[in-house]
């Protein structure tokens, strides 16, 4: 992701209400975006951006996925997987052997199970209304990069 893109990038996060939040006194520790340049992973369609995914690298061989959000005209093409297969390459590639990823909702839950063989680890609470407004939790997920059971 350049610069010149967040304006885009950050007009789909709203749509799934994941875009940044400034800390301020309703809000002095917002959830982490992980939109950083090198960080940040675009999907282009037609000049226009219609997806985007981030990660931070959180040390130890453990990052962290953030930020993974698809234009809904778009859903349903495969931009998401490729984006999370882009990130994922990139985090290895760095020496990431473990990525934890935090979502609330359901179907992406089963999403990353079924297509990267993630592993649900637990819950930690939001720090505010984040993605699903209505959801209190993430559901913390873990993955493995090197297990030759993911088949990635």
């Amino acid at each position: 992701m350049r610069l010149a893109e967040m304006g885009r990038v950050v007009e789909i996060l709203a749509h799934w209400n994941m875009a940044p939040v400034a800390p301020g006194p309703d809000c002095p520790d917002p959830e982490t975006t992980g939109l950083e340049a090198g960080r940040t992973f675009v999907a282009v369609a037609g000049g226009t951006i219609v997806g985007v995914a981030s990660y931070v690298l959180r040390g130890d061989a453990w990052a962290e996925t953030a930020s993974l959000a698809v234009d809904p005209a778009w859903r349903g093409r495969g931009i998401g997987e490729r984006l999370q297969r882009s990130r994922l390459a990139a985090m290895k590639a760095l020496g990431v052997r473990h990525v934890r990823t935090e979502t609330d909702r359901p179907e992406t839950i089963a999403w990353y199970q079924r297509k990267f063989g993630y592993r649900i680890a637990g819950v930690v609470p939001k720090k505010h209304a984040f993605s699903l407004a209505g959801v209190p939790d993430w559901t913390v997920l873990v993955l493995d990069i090197d297990d030759p059971a993911r088949g990635v």
